[in-house]
Parts: C-alpha cells; sequence; structure tokens
C-alpha cells in the first residue's frame, strides 16, 4: 500500500522500507533477525508486508545480499 491521505505513513511500504532502513543502519543482518527486530518495532505489521517493504528495498537498490546477509549498499 502507498500512502494516501486516508492510510498512516508508518502502515506504507515507504514507512515500512524507512522502518526497516532505520534498524539495519551500518550492519549486516540475517533476513530472520532482520525480522524479529522488525516485528518488535511495527507489532502491527504482517510478515507479508515486511517481505513487500524488503523487496521495495532490494528493487531500488538499497540493499544487497552478501553471504546470507543483508547490507546496505554504499
Amino acid at each position: 500500500m502507498f500512502p494516501d491521505k486516508f492510510t498512516p505513513l508508518d502502515r506504507t511500504v515507504i514507512g515500512e522500507a524507512a522502518a526497516l532502513l532505520e534498524l539495519l543502519g551500518k550492519r549486516s543482518v540475517s533476513v530472520g533477525q532482520l525480522y524479529g527486530e522488525f516485528r518488535q518495532a511495527v507489532p502491527t505489521s504482517t510478515y507479508d508486508s515486511f517481505a513487500i517493504a524488503l523487496t521495495f528495498l532490494y528493487g531500488v537498490g538499497i540493499l544487497a545480499d552478501y553471504h546470507n546477509q543483508i547490507a546496505r549498499v554504499s
């Protein structure tokens, strides 16, 4: 879901992608570990929305997979 006047920003793909980037910081983690931290930070979110936000970040080239660890691309 994308932002509109009826949907809060934190419940959109963009908002959840921002939350993922904030959690990730400069470190690299596994998908499972990132999801566990994401569920604690955004307990109302679903796994589907996590996967969509993660896919979005891969698609725009912000994240990459290095030896089964997710990391920001410099």
